[in-house]
């Protein structure tokens, strides 16, 4: 079976690995870097990714807070080898857990660096629940400025890793591929891959 994988970073070498994402720093970090200096007003710093994690640490950002909260096994690594002992993880993966999780803490101040793009799910699910919230832009998620278009007659599985992976693939490619085997990250991303798509198709949740 051919697997094509469209996330950033690929976790199988066997599978084709064409990244419809782009990760890089932002243009401007000030405020990035202000919210590092003010990290003794928060109660909770969220990470939703390891690129956050990673750009987080760039701006020399710390760690000095009770509550780091990780969505997924890959942030809590990042968050480990970034010498981080005490990390809170969600127990599902995806958005809704984070909301999940945060409805049976204390309410505070949560930051949360995150990318451009990133979904309002996280922070109006927090608000609504009564936390105060502050999202600072960490990194730039965008489409690859010459990504790879592959005949998709020789793919038998799709692995879609964000939203915004599928959107950028229904801009390559003009549409989804109903006939592949699909496979998603996380309810987020199963949704709008659902929304992108005009016939029933076969769609699994992947961890990867």
């Amino acid at each position: 079976m051919t697997v094509l994988y469209t996330g950033a970073v690929c976790p199988n070498p066997e599978y084709l690995h064409t990244p419809l994402i782009e990760i890089d720093k932002v243009d401007d970090d000030t405020l990035l870097r202000s919210a590092t200096n003010r990290l003794q007003e928060f109660d909770y710093l969220l990470f939703t990714s390891r690129f956050a994690v990673k750009y987080w640490i760039l701006s020399n950002g710390g760690f000095d807070i009770e509550n780091v909260v990780s969505i997924g096994a890959k942030t809590s690594e990042a968050l480990r080898n970034a010498g981080v002992k005490n990390i809170k993880q969600t127990e599902k993966d995806d958005s809704f857990g984070v909301i999940d999780w945060f409805s049976a803490q204390k309410k505070g101040r949560v930051l949360i660096p995150r990318s451009n793009i990133a979904l309002p799910i996280i922070p109006e699910g927090l608000k609504a629940l009564g936390f105060e919230v502050e999202t600072v832009t960490a990194y730039i998620n965008r489409m690859p400025q010459n990504p790879i278009k592959v005949n998709l007659d020789k793919i038998d599985k799709i692995i879609f890793t964000s939203p915004s992976t599928v959107d950028n693939f229904v801009k390559l490619y003009g549409g989804i591929p109903n006939e592949k085997i699909l496979e998603t990250r996380g309810v987020v991303t199963e949704k709008r891959l659902k929304e992108k798509m005009t016939l029933k198709t076969y769609i699994k949740n992947a961890t990867i």
